[in-house]
């Protein structure tokens, strides 16, 4: 059959609406996905074709899509500063909001706890002195966790450190006697205010 012919024939199918393009039947992501009309903040779950389940939302004019129950969310939920103080039910975010973060997450409480906590101990001089004793030795030891840490670092460098003589000439230096006298020095003071803090 010619080209003409068959061009010819394409346009009388195109016509019949009998042409191929036209009984075509094809398949788009469209006819798979729900095409429900959303509204900002709709929230809905999805599977996607291996299983796995997704939490999503609506947004100005686009969509978010996570994993339900990922690891990242338990971690933003975790770090993420509550609503509600849990002792006095007041508003965390609303009123000094940046030191209820700060105390939150060292004691579970707002910052307003805190003060009105401390202020009934302090009425009692001798739960006072017990109570900011029990502070400073737990920051006592939060500090010597990291000091431990640089006095190794500072160890360790001193084990690599070449000398050099005033001339230039590279000399071999015992360091075994420095490295134990910061040893003991660090051990020693380290020691002597833990063992002051415990006292008091």
């Amino acid at each position: 059959m010619s080209k003409k012919l068959q061009n010819t024939k394409a346009v009388r199918q195109l016509l019949d609406g009998t042409h191929k393009f036209q009984t075509k039947k094809s398949i788009s992501l469209a006819d798979t996905k729900s095409t429900k009309k959303r509204v900002i903040g709709d929230k809905w779950i999805e599977k996607n074709t291996n299983g796995i389940e997704f939490q999503c939302e609506q947004k100005d004019g686009f969509r978010v899509k996570r994993p339900l129950n990922s690891i990242l969310d338990q971690i933003t939920d975790t770090l993420r500063l509550p609503k509600e103080c849990p002792e006095c039910k007041q508003d965390m975010h609303i009123k000094e909001k940046h030191l209820n973060q700060k105390i939150f997450f060292k004691i579970g409480k707002c910052f307003d706890c805190m003060i009105k906590e401390e202020t009934l101990i302090r009425s009692d001089k001798k739960k006072w002195e017990e109570y900011s004793s029990k502070k400073m030795l737990a920051n006592a030891k939060g500090w010597f966790i990291d000091a431990d840490k640089e006095v190794e670092i500072l160890k360790s460098t001193l084990k690599e450190v070449v000398w050099e003589n005033a001339d230039g000439r590279v000399g071999d230096i015992d360091r075994t006697s420095w490295l134990k006298k910061i040893d003991n020095d660090y051990k020693k003071i380290k020691k002597q205010i833990l063992d002051n803090l415990k006292t008091k």
